[in-house]
């Protein structure tokens, strides 16, 4: 853990967005046709929220560092920052626009845990602007990028700049809700630039209709809510995980992948080797079984930044 005011270079690179949740559920059964044209809301919370400041804290509640890399707005990011700063929350990489407010996510949930999400990105940045942005972040001693969805081009901006300023380091890709936006062409892009994939079913099957070999190239890990997880092995093999039953209640789903994502990648980060990039593959089940600890604590709490320290 870097001291106060320090920059921590062994810190655990989070790429992804800040936002505000807007959560919020109803009794409406959402069925195929998802929540309709008019959903009466029962309940409404404001939450901290998006992809890579989920992960960012999900990584300190482990007690590992992590250094968010962002785009925010000036507006109203004093609040997120003073919520999520801490001694293992390196925020220098945060860039914030002028004029502009944070992202905003709004997640709506029917009784049965469906949920409907609807997303504003909050300030745009140019690619040149987030190519140069990256190149100060300091790269080159970080022993892996975790790089959550966030529009194409700058996750492919990204996992370069990654890849050519510390091509030792692991390279853990989520493209999230970005997945289905790909296609063919678009995933030939990042190939090369990724060792590892996390998604869930629905994510993971698009990337696999673009490309029938997929799961055979690389570390390919599939979620799938409470049904087992599936590991695609990079040297060839599946091995599945089955999830245990919730102990507690199901509270929130929100933001439980992002805390299965940090908690993976927080035990990686303690078996990777700078003169052997392939060390942490010893240790993948132990990285999923702590996984699905995180994403569990996660659901056991309305939003996704409100779950305490897990000890591994």
């Amino acid at each position: 853990m870097a001291e106060e005011g320090q920059e921590n270079n062994n810190a655990i690179i989070v790429v992804g967005a800040v936002a505000y949740d807007q959560i919020a559920s109803t009794k409406n059964e959402f069925g195929l046709s998802g929540p309709g044209l008019n959903s009466k809301l029962d309940t409404l919370e404001e939450h901290f929220g998006g992809c890579g400041g989920n992960i960012a804290y999900g990584i300190g509640q482990h007690s590992r560092d992590a250094k968010l890399v962002s785009v925010c707005g000036e507006l109203d990011f004093h609040s997120y920052r003073t919520h999520i700063e801490s001694p293992c929350i390196d925020l220098q990489g945060v860039m914030t626009k002028f004029d502009a407010k944070c992202a905003r996510a709004f997640v709506l949930s029917d009784p049965s845990g469906e949920q409907f999400i609807a997303f504003y990105p909050g300030p745009e940045v140019s690619e040149e602007s987030w190519a140069a942005h990256l190149i100060n972040q300091n790269l080159q001693q970080s022993p892996i990028m975790v790089c959550a969805p966030y529009p194409e081009k700058l996750m492919l901006s990204s996992l370069k700049c990654m890849t050519k300023a510390n091509p030792q380091a692991l390279r853990i890709w989520c493209p999230g809700q970005y997945a289905d936006l790909l296609d063919e062409a678009s995933l030939r892009h990042f190939s090369g630039f990724w060792d590892v994939l996390i998604g869930n079913e629905h994510e993971v099957d698009h990337l696999m209709s673009l490309d029938a070999d997929f799961v055979s190239k690389k570390t390919v890990v599939v979620t799938a809510g409470a049904r087992p997880i599936k590991v695609y092995m990079a040297h060839g093999g599946t091995r599945t995980f089955p999830v245990p039953k919730l102990a507690a209640p199901n509270i929130d789903p929100t933001g439980s992948g992002d805390a299965f994502i940090a908690g993976f990648a927080s035990v990686i980060s303690d078996h990777i080797s700078a003169d052997n990039k392939g060390a942490w593959i010893g240790y993948v089940n132990e990285a999923v079984k702590v996984g699905v600890r995180s994403a569990q604590r996660c659901l056991e709490h309305l939003g996704p930044q409100n779950y305490a320290n897990i000890a591994n």
